[in-house]
């Protein structure tokens, strides 16, 4: 009873702190954001963009998407999360040895696949853990982007390769390829995501592990996501998200399973929007990391 309640505690002081801090932000920035809140939400909460818009849209911001404070921002700070959980869910795992979790080559000898990868954000902060990673993405510009920033970096360059494909045009020549599959930030742009998860658990080794990060489907991750973010702070590029997209973890543990891969774990995480700092948290309501395992 006393562990229960320490743990309570910890998860209400937790909660407690990140409220707080909310609001210390909103009574300082209120007057200043209350005059453009009402266009912006009338003019984009009720916008839905098909795939091929999300891919315009994302292809406009590749000139950007290497600026750490610029409209990449929030993927920039969650390589404080996602490199971190790779690692040490193959620790657990018995991929990597305990002794390797924080070593400066603890990927080397593993081979990944970035779906969805954008520019490189991800993908590069794999390859210089040594890990040889391949991204793909349908968004040209980005490939272009991802490529040219890895050319300029000597101690990588080797390790990342960037192709202008969807995870549909490359599973089938890489059925059983690749130690792990990561998908940041990606599932909640898929129609088809039962389809998605069948072509990951193809292309993973047996043992393999994926790595999925997302939004949850509640109504707490809309408001943050599509209200906030997208209409009122201009944080994520307008449209960008999509509610009926959103997948909740119970649907993404049934898939994996449905194909293979089981769910060893799963944690939920936060954005702190008024200090754009993504945190682990003991609630899930917004946004979760998971990790799966191919049996």
């Amino acid at each position: 009873m006393e562990g229960t309640d320490s743990v309570t505690e910890s998860s209400g002081f937790v909660i407690f702190k990140l409220v707080l801090s909310f609001f210390q932000f909103v009574l300082t920035k209120f007057f200043e954001k209350a005059s453009i809140a009402f266009l912006s939400l009338m003019e984009g909460l009720t916008m839905k963009s098909t795939a091929e818009d999300q891919i315009a849209t994302f292809d406009q911001l590749s000139a950007h998407w290497w600026e750490p404070t610029g409209p990449m921002i929030l993927l920039h700070k969650l390589n404080k999360l996602r490199v971190p959980m790779v690692v040490e869910g193959l620790v657990k795992v018995g991929k990597l040895d305990r002794k390797q979790r924080y070593t400066t080559d603890s990927l080397k000898g593993l081979t990944i696949l970035d779906v969805g990868c954008g520019g490189g954000i991800y993908t590069e902060a794999l390859a210089k853990l040594h890990a040889t990673v391949v991204g793909i993405d349908p968004a040209r510009h980005l490939i272009e982007v991802a490529k040219a920033h890895a050319e300029k970096q000597p101690d990588i360059k080797e390790r990342c390769q960037y192709y202008e494909q969807s995870l549909d045009d490359h599973w089938q020549g890489a059925v059983g390829k690749y130690d792990v599959v990561v998908l940041s930030e990606t599932i909640e742009h898929v129609v088809d995501q039962s389809t998605l998860l069948k072509q990951v658990a193809a292309v993973l080794k047996p043992g393999g592990s994926v790595f999925i990060s997302t939004w949850n489907k509640t109504n707490w991750s809309w408001l943050l996501a599509v209200v906030v973010l997208e209409n009122i702070m201009k944080r994520l590029p307008k449209g960008s998200h999509d509610y009926d997209k959103f997948i909740s973890p119970e649907e993404t543990e049934a898939i994996l399973e449905a194909y293979g891969c089981r769910t060893i774990e799963q944690r939920p995480f936060y954005l702190k929007f008024w200090e754009s700092e993504w945190v682990w948290v003991p609630f899930n309501k917004l946004t979760y990391a998971l990790h799966a395992v191919k049996q």
